[in-house]
C-alpha cells in the first residue's frame, strides 16, 4: 500500500472514532434532567400534606404522619378559637395564641420532611388574623421515584383570618423555594405554588414546581 493510501486509510479510521466519540457524547446529553409533570403534582402534594400535618398537630397537640396525606381544607377544620388549644391564654372577650410549630413526618418511600414556624396570633371578641411563616426542609424524602432535599428549603407563608370564633374564607398559602432532587433525573430547582381552601371541603394549588405547572386539589 502506497504512502497515500495508508494516510487515507488513517485518516478514515480516525473520523469514524470521532464519530462514535461525538455520539456517545450526543447520547448522554439526552438524558432528561428535568421531573415529570406526574412527579411535579406528587411533590407538590406531598408539601401540602406536610404543612396539613404541621397544622393539625399544632392545633391538636397530637403527631400526625404526612403519609395520611390528610387535605389542607380537613387540617383547617381542627382550628378552632372558641376552644381551648393548646399554648393558648383567654380572656372573657380575647384569646391570645402562641403555638410554636415542629413537626417531622414520614415520606411515602422513606425519609422524612420537616415543618417548623408558629401560629401567633389575637383575637378580640372572636375576631383577629394570624400571619404565619412555616419552613418545610424535607431530608431525603421519596416521592414517586424521587428523593428530595433542601436547597436549603421551601417557605411557606398564609394568613387566617377569623370573625366570631369562624375561620374565614378563602385561606390562601403561598409556598417559595428550591430543592435538590434524584437520582434519575437529578437536579435543582425552584418550587413557587399557591394553595387556596375555598371552604371546608374545597382546597386548589396552582403553581410551578421545577418548571412544570401543578394544578389539582389539595
Amino acid at each position: 500500500m502506497s504512502s497515500l493510501k495508508k494516510l487515507v486509510a488513517l485518516c478514515a479510521s480516525g473520523v469514524v472514532a470521532l464519530l462514535v466519540l461525538i455520539c456517545a457524547g450526543c447520547g448522554g446529553s439526552s438524558m432528561s434532567h428535568t421531573m415529570t409533570p406526574a412527579q411535579a403534582q406528587a411533590v407538590s402534594q406531598e408539601f401540602g400534606a406536610a404543612v396539613a400535618a404541621a397544622m393539625q398537630s399544632a392545633a391538636t397537640n397530637f403527631p400526625v404522619s404526612s403519609t395520611e396525606h390528610r387535605s389542607l381544607a380537613a387540617a383547617v377544620k381542627d382550628i378552632h378559637p372558641d376552644t381551648t388549644m393548646p399554648d393558648c391564654a383567654s380572656t372573657p372577650t380575647s384569646e391570645m395564641c402562641n403555638i410554636p410549630v415542629s413537626a417531622t413526618a414520614a415520606c411515602p418511600g422513606g425519609g422524612t420532611i420537616g415543618v417548623t414556624g408558629n401560629f401567633d396570633f389575637t383575637l378580640t371578641n372572636g375576631s383577629g388574623s394570624d400571619s404565619t411563616m412555616l419552613t418545610v426542609t424535607p431530608t431525603n424524602c421519596s416521592v414517586d421515584n424521587l428523593t428530595i432535599n433542601g436547597n436549603p428549603n421551601v417557605t411557606v407563608s398564609t394568613q387566617l383570618n377569623f370573625q366570631s370564633n369562624t375561620i374565614q374564607f378563602p385561606v390562601t398559602l403561598m409556598e417559595k423555594g428550591g430543592i435538590t432532587f434524584g437520582p434519575n433525573p437529578s437536579g435543582s430547582c425552584s418550587i413557587n405554588v399557591t394553595a387556596t381552601v375555598n371552604s371546608l371541603t374545597s382546597c386548589t394549588i396552582s403553581g410551578t414546581v421545577c418548571g412544570q405547572s401543578v394544578n389539582g386539589s389539595c
